[in-house]
């Protein structure tokens, strides 16, 4: 329950951080700021829009009470076979993300809670063509961080934000 208080007042502390400035131009396209509960061997998944026509930029920051991976597909086929392996099936592939925004979360700096960040959490060009997919993964995908099937729940805070660039004329 500790946990769980801990993770909202950072979630709601980094919204209001977030919200003031912009920094760095573009308009916010996509903002996800919530609380989710992800089931042993599932994932949280989110479709990304694309900003391939003007450029973009994505940040993000996810905290929560135990280990976990951030997979992020520029390819549709690749999100498929992690979706499909979620789903209970055995794909023909495992690919690992886009290397950039892929990632396990580590233990934070307070020890408390497990994070994964863009760069000193700021925001880092998308340049990918079509519309992408963003994970937050609590299964055995890639076998990066174990999950046991009784295992609890991964509770965390997602602040997720895509930002279209702005045409300069």
């Amino acid at each position: 329950m500790r946990r769980r208080r801990m993770l909202q007042t950072v979630g709601t502390g980094l919204a209001a951080v977030g919200s003031g400035c912009l920094g760095g131009g573009g308009e916010v396209i996509l903002n996800v700021q919530k609380d989710i509960s992800v089931d042993p061997k599932d994932g949280w998944t989110k479709r990304l829009p694309d900003v391939s026509d003007t450029g973009g930029a994505i940040e993000y920051t996810i905290r929560a009470d135990r280990p976990f991976d951030v997979y992020f597909f520029a390819e549709k086929e690749h999100f498929e076979m992690y979706d499909s392996y979620i789903k209970g099936q055995e794909p023909a592939e495992t690919p690992s993300g886009d290397r950039a925004f892929s990632q396990t979360a580590l233990p934070a700096e307070d020890g408390e809670v497990y994070e994964a960040a863009t760069e000193d959490r700021a925001r880092e060009p998308l340049e990918v063509d079509g519309p992408s997919f963003f994970a937050v993964d609590h299964s055995n995908y890639r076998m990066e961080t174990r999950v046991d099937e009784f295992g609890e729940p991964l509770t965390a805070f997602v602040d997720l934000q895509v930002i279209k660039q702005r045409s300069i004329l």
